[in-house]
């Protein structure tokens, strides 16, 4: 049976590579790349521009916080895409993430529940043993 700590691990580094893909993937969006002769803040609106450019931040601060493992990384990864996810579902700001990126999005998210659900459970169990 594999541990807590082994399944962890063999989550964590995944994940925070893909937090990070895609932190550095939005920030190119962000600089323009891939977009032409196009201003990034005029195709994604000021507003749209800011959130894209705190989340890809703070996803990008995650990945290394989950990469280093510290305590902070999986819960900013977790709140951040839970946010940005709310922000876009609810049209809260125009969000241009594409259907790729939801599904990314999405994928993030359940990674980092499924780490903080599996980091509670351990600590549950030796609390309580």
């Amino acid at each position: 049976m594999i541990e807590k700590t082994e399944m962890i691990d063999r989550l964590v580094l995944p994940i925070a590579l893909l937090a990070l893909l895609g932190g550095l993937y939005d920030t190119g969006r962000l600089l323009g790349f891939g977009l032409g002769s196009q201003d990034p803040v005029q195709l994604f609106s000021i507003s749209g521009f800011a959130l894209l450019g705190s989340f890809a931040i703070a996803r990008i601060f995650a990945a290394v916080g989950m990469w280093i493992r510290s305590n902070w990384g999986t819960p900013l990864l977790f709140a951040t895409t839970l946010v940005e996810l709310v922000v876009f579902l609810f049209a809260i700001a125009d969000l241009d993430i594409g259907f790729l990126g939801f599904g990314f999005r999405l994928v993030q998210l359940a990674g980092s529940l499924f780490i903080l659900f599996i980091l509670y459970r351990a600590w549950h169990s030796s609390r309580h043993s």
